[in-house]
């Protein structure tokens, strides 16, 4: 099973690639006197630059692992387990890679020879630039300095001095506004669906800012993506009302009830195959229904519980669980480990350890499985099932609990593959953004409660006390930006830009009280180190390496 892992995930990764033979572009001379002649190359060599957003999907879903939000048991699959218990050695390759940036480089500089429509050759460039700057991004926020790579024949920067993150940023930026007029608002061919918008030039520009801390660029940056009308929040057409939630949920009315289960089902649905595209997404990585799994995705087997023959790899910590607010929108406040382990009582729970999970948000009911949890919705179980955990078994959650969050049961085919896709950036963050960016430059106003009363609102929580002072306002969308975007990868950034890494990092338990892994936290680590073989081939990179600790 443990290789058959590696195997699965190494294909998933190389989706689209072999397709357009784009590998050997920059080495191979004669590939490029035979390509670059026709429009149909052009769109060929931008889908394989595309095929980078794949693999920054996975890498999203497994973010959350260096955090204090999931847990991930298995080494084989991803560096987050080492990496959280503090091995953190140049020894270690944490995703230094410059092929998408080689690619995008050797695309720029050979689109111009290929007699196309001017326009559409302009929007493909607009498009490569951007996936390069997002690239760049994500590289700086793991690495810090890098060098910058613009020519192709300078493949990963091995004779270039690295410049500064501060100026990695900044380059972003730049790319970001010279390229976002010439991206469409939308799409109007079903072909073109989910490439870069405008939207998603701008959006992104207002998540660089933000991690900048330039906070009056980042919440106007938002405010256009917001004033666009081109995004908003997903809601179903569809309500689940399948699952009995009376016992965990005290309805005060029937229209609580209905705004309950019309937010539990909104928030479940938004991540399903079935509303790919919705009006929510601003960037997917994009997959699709295939038989022999090369255009599919194994998201849900990562997730899904040994049950349902998943494997476990990522779960959410006692700490992520605890953060999901009461039904009322105030904190709750956990009991202690050993209380907890006492009334779960070997699996035999207690209606006290019930009490943990009733009346809360109710985005935890969408997102986590819990001991006599509701079931129900999983592929093949009925409204009667109730989660059980089997503590120890093969492909079991070391903690006790399990995603339900991006498990799409229902595009699963018989191979145990799926097709939804993964929303890298999406409106629900636009709106955080702006909350935070406003509330840090400014302080509390009608137009931050507004922004987040919209994301409690569409899962039937209630909204915000207006009287917030900035701090206490703050710390509220720090914990609706944690609920709302878990496992989506962003706790990874947050906790090193807000600097609170020290304080969250902290050993996990299961709901034995049973200690299942380490945390370790190093100052030195709020940026990785560059890979020794890297270094070996760059030696510019030495100061940078020693600056960071390493």
């Amino acid at each position: 099973m443990k290789k058959i892992k590696i195997i699965l995930l190494s294909v998933i990764l190389a989706v689209v690639t072999s397709s357009c033979n784009l590998d050997r572009f920059p080495e191979d001379k004669i590939s490029e006197d035979t390509f670059w002649k026709t429009e149909k190359d052009a769109t060929m060599a931008l889908n394989g630059i595309y095929t980078y957003l794949s693999g920054a999907a996975y890498n999203n879903l497994y973010n959350d692992s260096y955090t204090d939000n999931s847990f991930a048991q298995y080494p084989w699959e991803t560096t987050a387990v080492d990496a959280s218990a503090g091995n953190i050695l140049p020894s270690t390759d944490f995703g230094y890679d410059f092929t998408t940036i080689r690619r995008v480089n050797t695309f720029l500089e050979n689109i111009d020879k290929i007699p196309m429509d001017k326009n559409l050759a302009k929007r493909y460039i607009a498009e490569a630039k951007f996936i390069r700057a997002f690239n760049y991004f994500n590289l700086s926020q793991y690495f810090g300095a890098l060098p910058l790579v613009q020519k192709s024949g300078e493949l990963d920067g091995a004779t270039l001095t690295p410049i500064s993150e501060a100026n990695i940023d900044d380059y972003v930026i730049s790319e970001l506004s010279a390229i976002e007029n010439d991206l469409p608002t939308t799409y109007t061919s079903g072909q073109d669906k989910g490439r870069i918008t405008k939207g998603a030039a701008l959006a992104f520009k207002a998540r660089v800012y933000l991690y900048m801390g330039k906070y009056k660029e980042a919440y106007e940056a938002a405010q256009l993506v917001i004033n666009s009308g081109a995004y908003k929040l997903f809601n179903t057409a569809t309500v689940d009302k399948s699952t009995n939630y009376d016992s965990f949920v005290t309805f005060t009315s029937t229209t609580d009830k209905d705004d309950f289960y019309k937010g539990i089902s909104n928030y479940q649905a938004l991540f399903w195959a079935k509303n790919n595209g919705n009006k929510e997404s601003i960037l997917e990585a994009q997959y699709i229904p295939d038989p022999k799994g090369t255009y599919s995705n194994y998201m849900t087997l990562l997730l899904l519980p040994n049950q349902e023959s998943g494997w476990s790899s990522i779960t959410p910590t006692i700490d992520l669980v605890n953060a999901y607010w009461k039904k009322d929108g105030t904190a709750f406040t956990p009991p202690s480990n050993a209380t907890r382990a006492s009334n779960y009582n070997n699996g035999n729970p207690n209606n006290i350890y019930l009490d943990e999970f009733k009346d809360r948000d109710t985005r935890l009911y969408a997102s986590i499985m819990h001991p006599n949890g509701p079931w129900s919705y999983l592929k093949g179980f009925g409204t009667n099932q109730l989660f059980t955990w089997s503590k120890g078994a093969n492909n079991t959650s070391k903690i006790g609990y399990n995603y339900k969050k991006m498990a799409d049961y229902n595009s699963l085919d018989e191979n145990l593959y799926a097709s939804n896709n993964f929303m890298l950036i999406r409106y629900a963050e636009v709106l955080l953004t702006y909350a935070e960016a406003k509330n840090e430059f400014s302080g509390p106003e009608v137009s931050i409660y507004d922004a987040l009363d919209q994301i409690r609102s569409r899962v039937g929580m209630i909204g915000i006390s207006k009287t917030q002072t900035k701090e206490t306002l703050r710390d509220i969308i720090r914990n609706e930006r944690r609920i709302e975007l878990a496992n989506e990868g962003h706790r990874f950034y947050d906790i090193r830009r807000w600097k609170i890494a020290p304080n969250v990092m902290k050993t996990v338990y299961d709901i034995t009280n049973t200690q299942v892994g380490t945390r370790v936290w190093n100052d030195r680590f709020y940026r990785f180190p560059y890979p020794q073989k890297a270094v070996d081939l760059n030696p510019k990179l030495k100061e940078a390496q020693t600056a960071k600790g390493y």
